[in-house]
């Protein structure tokens, strides 16, 4: 018998054009994927890298002021040089941290022109010959906020009510006060003085900075929040009395009541004195040397003696000096201000417990170093928005100088460092709501 051949099903089916099309595609959208991925995480590693340069540069000038009695790096060309080359010496990397990753490139390698950098070049090198010739030799990608230079900077003496500067102190740095300020000893100001209200200076007052009344929003730390913070997170211990402070077992000891600082006082180690009551010094505290100690208090504070305190004074209530005092730190204060005593107070870096220390802006924290096409710029709140991101106002016009700061170099933002140290990236449209000098009034603004 003849056995009929059957064909075998054919089972084996190829791609066909229309599918092989369809995984090509999606394939090549995963990569284009992945690589929009991996650029925007590179990205994001550049502005990490800018943020932690600023830091850096921030702490410099932090280091220049200790050592300069209160005055940040200047804006301008001096004996010492400009802010560049101010904080070198404290700054032991400055070529790289004055370097964004973003903006590595010199805007003119042959320096023969004015070398405005822009949003992916750094400005530099300068024509020796030029006008800015003084600059030649730099390439940085960052500009001090000129308004922060000097002097300016969070006040030696900040007050919540008045200020009354009746006696012959020497302050090294800014005075503040939310209500209103009265001079009319032979007190010297090195710094800025800035009110809330009215200013009025009599007698022998000298003034190193600017005088700056009627400022909106004036308002110095809450000494009351200070104090719960230590309360509640710091564990003080009660300071057991007699003579002798020591905070060799615990750097904050708490006092329940009044403390008198009068008769044979010694301070052994460093700490922070919490008081719940009234501090008064009647006689010379310490007896020898100087004390390194913060004092913080709900009540008021009186000196009649002779103060020598390496630290800060954080009182809630008033604050009334009639005796000597060599205070090395800030005073914040509650209520009134008054001094008509003698000596000199001199700022110094706040303490950990200071909300200052952790970036949160207290009376003034203003922009200090930013990503910028130049390498420095006055912003006001009259100046407008470049009609180009790229490049800003590579002009250097005076009548526009936030445009030497507002460029799109970090995903629509630049890399802003404070007067406090701290650094963060802020979007474009939000430079005009800094606090970058005592006369700007934030506000908003639309970008192209």
């Amino acid at each position: 018998m003849n056995a009929k051949i059957r064909a075998r099903p054919n089972t084996e089916y190829g791609f066909s054009m229309t599918e092989l099309l369809v995984v090509i595609t999606v394939i090549a959208v995963l990569i284009a994927l992945l690589i929009a991925g991996l650029a925007h995480a590179r990205e994001l590693a550049r502005r990490t890298q800018c943020l932690s340069n600023l830091h850096q540069l921030s702490l410099a000038a932090l280091a220049f002021r200790q050592v300069h009695k209160g005055q940040f790096p200047d804006d301008s060309q001096s004996p010492t040089g400009y802010w560049y080359q101010e904080i070198k010496p404290f700054d032991n990397n400055m070529a790289e941290n004055g370097i964004c990753p973003d903006a590595s490139t010199p805007a003119d390698p042959l320096g023969t022109t004015l070398g405005v950098g822009s949003a992916n070049t750094a400005w530099g090198y300068v024509n020796p010959d030029g006008p800015y010739g003084w600059l030649h030799g730099v390439v940085c990608s960052y500009g001090l906020n000129t308004h922060a230079g000097g002097y300016s900077f969070i006040p030696v003496v900040a007050a919540y009510g008045s200020a009354t500067f009746g006696g012959n102190t020497t302050y090294y740095g800014s005075i503040a006060s939310a209500t209103s300020i009265l001079a009319n000893g032979n007190a010297m100001i090195t710094g800025d003085i800035e009110s809330g209200g009215s200013i009025t200076l009599q007698g022998g007052i000298s003034v190193g900075g600017s005088q700056m009344p009627d400022m909106p929003g004036m308002q110095p730390p809450s000494v009351t929040a200070i104090y719960n913070q230590i309360m509640q997170t710091d564990n003080p211990q009660p300071f057991s009395g007699g003579k002798t402070i020591n905070f060799s077992q615990n750097p904050y000891l708490f006092v329940n009541g009044n403390f008198s600082g009068s008769g044979q006082f010694q301070v052994e180690g460093s700490g922070t004195l919490i008081v719940s009551g009234s501090v008064t010094f009647n006689g010379q505290f310490p007896s020898q040397g100087t004390a390194d100690m913060n004092i913080v208090t709900l009540g008021n504070v009186t000196i009649q003696g002779q103060l020598n305190l390496n630290g800060s004074i954080y009182v809630a209530g008033n604050f009334v000096s009639g005796g000597g005092h060599a205070i090395r730190g800030n005073i914040v204060v509650g209520g009134t201000y008054d001094d008509h005593g003698k000596g000199y107070i001199e700022q110094a870096p706040p303490p950990s417990f200071d909300p200052r220390a952790n970036g949160s802006g207290i009376v003034q924290n203003q922009p200090l170093f930013a990503d910028s096409i130049w390498v420095d710029g006055s912003p006001s709140d009259a100046d407008p928005v470049p009609t180009n991101l790229q490049t800003g106002d590579p002009t250097l016009n005076a009548n526009d100088q936030m445009g030497r700061f507002c460029i799109d170099r970090h995903l629509g933002g630049i890399n802003v460092s404070f007067t406090d140290g701290s650094a963060r990236t802020v979007p474009l449209q939000k430079l005009w709501t800094l606090n970058w000098s005592g006369n700007f009034s934030p506000h908003s603004v639309q970008l192209p």
